[in-house]
């Protein structure tokens, strides 16, 4: 699916993406999941090299980043929350020259999905391609630090119930722990990679990209801002982990001390038991008339001194 915006006016305005005249004129083309034709009429109007989507996929430092006489391609991880129960992170390709961008990725991004109806309602005055790409880092750096202030108040919640007296549903809380920790690592490397998309932009001599070095620096701080918060409520997530996996372990070995002393409390009585439930003919006890309630009065005594004996140790 390709979507198509050009200027008129200092306004942008959806155009028909059907050809490749009309896309020429487009200022910002944003793909999704394109066909093999829509890549093919991208890399003509492009001018430049198109990657497949396994190729996009790819972010290791030889494809990370291409430069090219009339511009460059830069691969940029977003952040997507999918649901509650799980994240990841999309590739997205940019195609930058001085009079368009262009973008792909296989799926949906909400940060291009909400600056399109930016654009659309003409609520952010961007001039050019690079104020696009600059406009959509901001939004990402933003939605991660609203992600991280979410995490936190979701840690708070999960932690009280963690760290109660009376704690109720640790085994769901370790699950929430669990997915908190996924979106945390998902969250750093996303500012990671920011953090070298822009370091990488720092160090280029282009004159068009200088002129924009303090909003790079910018975004580069929030990102250096960023990090070491992510950081805490990843070693947060980590306490708490430790924290309830310690307290299940407290919880089975309570119940593994009560089998244990039960036992123990038992074995005098079931001794007794086995003494006086043998056969033999030569066992003068067999005889005695009060022997029955001899022997059950030993058997209550040998259960409950053991049982007394424990209480006054507190072991029990």
């Amino acid at each position: 699916m390709i979507k198509a915006f050009e200027k008129q006016n200092n306004k942008f305005s959806t155009i028909k993406t059907n050809n490749e005249k009309n896309l020429n004129k487009a200022i910002w083309i944003d793909i999704n999941e394109p066909s093999k034709e829509e890549m093919k009429l991208i890399s003509k109007v492009s001018k430049l090299p198109i990657p497949s989507l396994e190729e996009i996929q790819e972010i290791e430092s030889s494809s990370h980043y291409e430069s090219y006489d009339n511009g460059f391609q830069l691969n940029c991880l977003f952040l997507q929350l999918i649901g509650r129960d799980d994240s990841a992170n999309a590739n997205v390709l940019f195609l930058i020259s001085k009079d368009k961008i262009i973008t792909i990725c296989k799926d949906e991004v909400p940060e291009f999905r909400l600056l399109r109806t930016y654009i659309k309602k003409g609520v952010l005055k961007l001039e050019t391609p690079k104020d696009i790409f600059l406009q959509l880092m901001d939004m990402k750096i933003d939605r991660i630090a609203d992600t991280l202030e979410d995490s936190y108040k979701r840690l708070n919640k999960v932690g009280k119930n963690v760290l109660s007296v009376d704690s109720d549903g640790i085994e769901d809380a370790i699950e929430d722990l669990a997915q908190e920790d996924d979106t945390l690592g998902m969250i750093r490397l996303c500012l990671m990679d920011t953090q070298r998309d822009m370091l990488t932009l720092q160090k280029r001599k282009s004159r068009w990209l200088q002129e924009d070095k303090e909003e790079i620096s910018d975004i580069l701080v929030d990102i250096e801002t960023l990090i070491p918060h992510n950081t805490f409520l990843s070693e947060k997530t980590d306490f708490l982990m430790n924290a309830a996996q310690g307290f299940i372990n407290i919880q089975q070995n309570k119940i593994i001390k009560i089998f244990s002393i039960a036992s123990v409390v038992f074995l005098p009585p079931t001794m007794i038991a086995s003494i006086y439930g043998m056969n033999f003919r030569l066992m003068p006890e067999l005889s005695w008339h009060y022997g029955y309630p001899m022997a059950i009065v030993l058997i209550v005594i040998s259960g409950v001194a053991p049982y007394l004996f424990f209480k006054k140790k507190g072991w029990l």
